[in-house]
Order: structure tokens, then sequence, then C-alpha cells
């Protein structure tokens, strides 16, 4: 059986796709709109903690994450 795709497992799809960093509310923005999620505050700051507490993405600085595709990761379907 194939789970649901996650806040982080759409932000890691984006990142992938652009090859570049994200300013976060850009990309929980987009998270959001992939996922068909409202567009409000409440939405938005619950993906964008859970999405920060997620170690697979890294803080460039100035609020940009990007994604690393040669970092070691650990499977986080535990």
């Amino acid at each position: 059986m194939q789970r649901r795709k996650s806040e982080i497992d759409w932000a890691v799809d984006i990142l992938v796709e652009k090859q570049e960093p994200m300013y976060c509310m850009d990309l929980v923005r987009e998270v959001a709109a992939r996922m068909g999620k409202r567009d409000n505050p409440e939405t938005l700051t619950s993906m964008y903690t859970r999405i920060n507490l997620d170690n697979r993405l890294v803080y460039q600085g100035d609020g940009y994450w990007y994604y690393d595709t040669n970092r070691p990761l650990k499977d986080h379907r535990d």
C-alpha cells in the first residue's frame, strides 16, 4: 500500500524540481497548493512547523531552505 505524501515529502519534491533554494513561506505556500490545502495563516503555520521539524531540508539563511541531494538521510517511514 502506498502511503500518502506528507508536507515534507512535497517540499523535497518541489526543491528537487527547482534545483535551487526557496524562501520558506514561498515553499510552504507551494506545498499547500499542491496538497489542495487552504492558504490561510493557521494552515500555513502548521505546515511550516512540520516541515521545519524535519531534518531533510537545510537552512541556508535569510529564510531560505534547500534540499541537499548528497546529504545521507535515514528512512523517515518509521
